[in-house]
């Protein structure tokens, strides 16, 4: 059975939709700028204005349940679906997130707020779940940064296996005090611009932001007539390193592992892979660790870049951003480039561009990598 991709969407520094976000993706913009909170100032992808356009009503609900079901509501305009038309029970959600909702919670810490909400990960989605009358199966993912492709990965399963028609899946983060205290601490923070796969890289940006994919069983979406499905998702790979804390394993073997299992379960050769999207944080460590892993599997030359220097590291949002990204590119004929790149690692041996190119091919996959050696790759098809 396939499961087709409907419709999308995202929010993020650089786009308050999916098509503003798609044109500055590929006119090179940055949403990154200083950003100051809690007497905190740092390089930050921050979504401005954000209150003024969400949905009515749900910022009360805090900053990330906020974005969240906003984002949803546009995936769903996007794919045509009203859920008052869909067996409720057939209906269920997978999100992937990083720091969950703590917005009010971090408020009370700081003596801005004596909200009672909840800041559990599992509580947003519950929360997002009982607002839009969702029945069937709801999944909380907190596989930290590879989390928005858990949760996609999770929704094809619930789809193929039967328990459900329409899936909404993806990945949100919004801005965390928390989050920046913890890769402070871990000094993985550039002091300027995110350069992935620079010889001059230094770290990361941190951002916010949503990314939604409603992905429908074949025989679901051939009911609806007149629409034509964006994309189909044909294979994930799921791995686990357990390498070290924070670091990559060097020799990269749970991301070699990762797009080998993905390339089999999507029945795909290496040499039909033309582009890969890279998790690409800008950190020494992980972009020369993906770079190997390209190497490994590919051979030198796989064209590669990443968005992270436009939008920041989105954490539990960063997959599922890209994996739209993947969908946009594959619908767009364009594949998105690498800001902020100066001079390439001469250890890098993938071909990572500083410009948009032209892509027309079938096949794009999409990596992303966290902390604990958490692995992911997942494999779309145009369609």
């Amino acid at each position: 059975m396939k499961v087709l991709v409907s419709g999308t969407s995202t929010i993020n520094s650089i786009g308050k939709n999916s098509k503003d976000f798609w044109n500055n993706l590929l006119l090179g913009k940055s949403g990154v700028q200083p950003f100051t909170k809690y007497n905190v100032q740092t390089n930050y992808g921050i979504i401005q204005d954000l209150e003024s356009y969400t949905t009515p009503g749900t910022n009360n609900l805090g900053r990330a349940t906020s974005l969240l079901l906003t984002g949803i509501e546009d995936a769903l305009h996007s794919s045509g679906i009203h859920l008052g038309n869909l067996e409720q029970d057939r209906v269920g959600i997978s999100i992937g997130t990083t720091m969950g909702e703590l917005s009010k919670h971090e408020d009370i810490v700081f003596g801005h707020s004596h909200s009672k909400l909840k800041g559990k990960p599992y509580s947003l989605t519950d929360t997002v779940a009982e607002y839009l009358g969702l029945m069937g199966p709801t999944w909380t993912n907190t596989n930290a940064c590879a989390a928005g492709n858990y949760a996609i990965a999770r929704a094809y399963e619930e789809i193929q296996h039967g328990r459900a028609d329409v899936m909404i899946a993806g990945g949100v983060d919004a801005f965390s005090i928390t989050a920046y205290a913890g890769f402070n601490s871990l000094r993985a923070l550039t002091p300027d611009l995110c350069r992935p796969f620079d010889s001059q890289r230094k770290g990361l940006v941190l951002g916010e932001g949503v990314g939604i994919l409603i992905l429908e069983s074949e025989q679901h979406f051939n009911k609806r007539m007149g629409r034509n499905a964006l994309a189909s998702i044909i294979g994930y790979g799921l791995t686990t390193d357990a390498y070290h804390l924070t670091k990559p394993d060097p020799k990269a073997k749970g991301a070699i592992k990762a797009m080998i299992n993905a390339m089999k379960m999507a029945n795909v050769m290496p040499e039909q892979i033309k582009y890969v999207n890279s998790h690409g944080t800008g950190t020494p460590s992980n972009d020369l660790m993906e770079s190997n892993a390209l190497h490994e599997v590919f051979g030198a030359g796989m064209k590669t870049s990443s968005i992270k220097a436009n939008i920041g590291h989105t954490l539990g949002a960063a997959s599922a951003i890209e994996a739209v990204t993947c969908i946009l590119a594959l619908n767009e004929g364009f594949i998105p480039p690498t800001i902020n790149l100066i001079e390439k690692d001469p250890n890098i041996s993938a071909d990572v561009f500083t410009k948009p190119q032209k892509f027309i091919e079938k096949y794009i996959m999409s990596n992303s990598y966290a902390f604990g050696g958490i692995n992911s790759s997942l494999i779309i098809e145009r369609v």
